[in-house]
């Protein structure tokens, strides 16, 4: 970020709303992640509600466990002391951080959820890729008679990460440009990934929050404003590798619940959000002509799911 671009910090103070303001993946505690909790407070200073999508800490690893608990009780403080209403969605980094793994705002218009649940094996790029999706399908194989499905996924999620943190002991992984391009299957997997995650944040929609207009997702660190069909997908990218965060800021009236996303700029030791948003709308609930049966709790297959999730069905609302 240039002095010049970080200079240009949003003052939420001045607009008379009420402020919801998320953000995800800060992986606190982390080398290369957010760089503290108190580098946060002019983020969130001015909202009454923070939401943090996933990866609020670096609770993965057992080698920056300790320093990511201080982290993320201090960003605790931080909100608690100035009155801000703190929810933490669980990501895959942070598994039992809280048991809430996703929301809906403003009626049902916006749905926020980490993305970790959207593939069998988390993160298709992990060396423990593998592990990961057995103990997925596993999982969710032993659930799907026992509640709804959307619950059974997000369990199998969890089920999953845990399945990565007892292969990885004590050896934590942080990727890196460097030894990401060592890997090329790696680099593969993760661009293919980046390709269909807006659609498959779709297609878990249309099943589990069919009504959302909005769809707000981390867990692939590609920040980016899709359009899918009729509904926007934003993801707010990550404070570590590759880096590019951003935040979305919800502002309702009486009238009406607007939608921006900025974003995060350095400014010294702080973060701040640039002044123009990339995108802003209103939050609305999608119109549908026909009855949808998104609600059914049957358990489809993963792979039918995935398979839904075509890179034709996305296009750019607002490139990088």
């Amino acid at each position: 970020m240039t002095p010049a671009r970080a200079s240009r910090g949003l003052n939420l103070a001045s607009m008379e709303t009420a402020r919801t303001l998320v953000l995800s993946d800060l992986h606190l505690g982390k080398p290369g992640g957010a760089r503290s909790a108190l580098a946060l407070r002019p983020l969130v200073e001015r909202a009454d509600r923070v939401i943090i999508n996933g990866d609020a800490a670096e609770l993965h690893h057992a080698r920056f466990q300790q320093d990511a608990e201080a982290e993320l009780a201090a960003f605790r403080d931080l909100c608690t002391g100035r009155g801000i209403r703190l929810d933490l969605i669980a990501g895959n980094h942070d598994a039992f951080v809280s048991e809430t793994r996703s929301l809906t705002l403003a009626d049902g218009a916006i749905y926020i959820t980490h993305g970790d649940a959207f593939h069998p094996a988390i993160a298709p790029w992990s060396p423990y890729a593998a592990s990961m999706r057995r103990t997925y399908e596993a999982t969710l194989a032993a659930l799907a008679s026992t509640m709804p499905e959307d619950a059974a996924r997000f369990q199998a999620a969890r089920e999953a990460s845990l399945a990565e943190w007892r292969s990885m002991g004590e050896g934590a992984h942080v990727s890196t440009a460097a030894n990401t391009l060592l890997r090329p299957h790696r680099v593969i997997a993760v661009l293919a990934y980046w390709a269909r995650f807006p659609s498959m944040a779709s297609a878990w929609t249309d099943k589990f929050a069919p009504d959302a207009g909005t769809v707000l997702v981390g867990h692939s660190h590609r920040a980016s404003v899709r359009t899918v069909g009729a509904r926007r997908i934003v993801n707010t990218g990550s404070f570590g590798f590759p880096g590019k965060p951003h935040a979305v800021v919800i502002e309702r009236t009486v009238q009406s619940t607007t939608v921006r996303v900025h974003r995060i700029l350095e400014e010294g030791r702080h973060y701040t959000l640039d002044t123009s948003p990339r995108a802003a709308w209103r939050a609305e609930r999608l119109q549908r002509s026909t009855p949808t049966n998104a609600h059914h709790h049957g358990a489809a297959s993963t792979p039918a799911m995935n398979a839904a999730a075509r890179v034709s069905a996305s296009r750019s609302m607002d490139v990088e």
